[in-house]
């Protein structure tokens, strides 16, 4: 089997553990939100930007319809923009996900946060503290998934 192929295969299987995990999904989308909050402000550009960049994720877009997606999208994005108390709603998402969800699956989760973090060119200085929260928070390492 070639590099592509070994490559489709693992991104299928990938797609295929986060399948049907709603609370995954829950969790992904409400990291992002949080990551999109770390300047302290949501604008609308930035959930329409998280939306487009989860449904079109290599292995997210495999796993949920992209209606799904942008729905939880939705809503967690207006849990960020709820102020502290939608905030702490959205931390309550990444921390059931420990849970809920395995190791395995939480690492996969955080590569996707990762990735989404990184889709408008680079991580922030301020958004990095809220994913090394999040990493801590689902027992993963931040510094792997960077690396990545």
């Amino acid at each position: 089997m070639g590099l592509f192929g070994k490559l489709t295969e693992k991104l299928t299987g990938a797609a295929g553990k986060l399948s049907g995990k709603s609370d995954l999904l829950e969790a992904i989308c409400a990291a992002c939100a949080l990551v999109a909050a770390a300047d302290g402000e949501v604008e609308k550009a930035e959930l329409a930007a998280t939306a487009d960049a989860l449904a079109s994720h290599d292995v997210l877009g495999k796993a949920f319809p992209p209606s799904k997606i942008e729905q939880v999208a939705e809503t967690m994005f207006k849990r960020a923009s709820g102020g502290s108390f939608g905030r702490t709603k959205l931390w309550n998402e990444v921390e059931e996900a420990k849970a809920k969800s395995s190791g395995e699956d939480l690492e996969l989760a955080l590569a996707i946060v990762v990735d989404v973090a990184r889709s408008d060119g680079q991580i922030e200085d301020k958004e990095r503290p809220v994913l090394d929260r999040i990493a801590r928070s689902w027992g993963t390492s931040l510094q792997a998934a960077l690396a990545a």
